[in-house]
């Protein structure tokens, strides 16, 4: 984080507040401790100032507190390397759950405003499913291929490529459709889905 980085306003004052009222300091005391002055403190207490990190370190080492940023996981964020977990969760025969899980998914990377580098930059785990392993990678290469992003380098390892075909539905027509619609990244790894089907998802 550079020097000139900021929390948020509120964040920040809320921080000074809490930092002075816990070592019982007037503004003015604490403007001392942290070689400031008090219309400083109050400015920044009341928002309409944000200290820099630094400074707002500064600030509660003065009254005796020490500043600690943490990160938490963001829980709407659902990454092609989720899918692949709870896919490798649930039943291996269960195939219609675990498709879901993967329509479930694309739905969600059409509608969820998430930046697409995010939901596929992390490499998914195997599954020890070939053909999820391989559907989740065209997955993510179609996705960025129509973005015009550049596909993450896990998309390409071998174990992303079925051997022959798998045939997403087992319907006559289904297969039909798929025979000429499958997108290029999903047919060279050898699932064969309309991409019709992917979009009703």
């Amino acid at each position: 984080m550079r020097d000139t980085a900021r929390l948020g306003r509120g964040l920040s004052a809320s921080l000074i507040r809490r930092a002075r009222a816990q070592a019982g300091l007037t503004q003015t005391r604490l403007a001392e401790l942290a070689g400031t002055t008090q219309s400083a403190i109050a400015a920044y207490e009341a928002g309409t100032r944000e200290p820099t990190v630094p400074v707002l370190t500064r600030l509660c080492a003065a009254a005796g507190s020490q500043l600690t940023l943490d990160i938490e996981s963001n829980q709407s964020l659902y990454r092609v390397a989720d899918v692949a977990r709870d896919i490798g969760a649930l039943d291996p025969t269960d195939e219609a759950r675990r498709l879901r899980l993967v329509f479930e998914f694309l739905r969600g990377a059409h509608e969820d405003g998430h930046p697409l580098t995010l939901l596929v930059a992390a490499e998914p785990a195997l599954i020890g499913d070939e053909r999820f392993d391989a559907v989740l990678a065209a997955i993510a290469e179609d996705l960025c291929i129509h973005a015009g992003e550049t596909p993450p380098s896990w998309v390409h390892a071998p174990s992303r490529f079925l051997d022959g075909a798998w045939w997403v539905s087992g319907l006559p027509s289904a297969r039909a459709a798929a025979l000429v619609h499958t997108p290029a990244s999903f047919r060279r790894r050898g699932v064969m889905i309309d991409r019709r089907d992917l979009v009703a998802a």
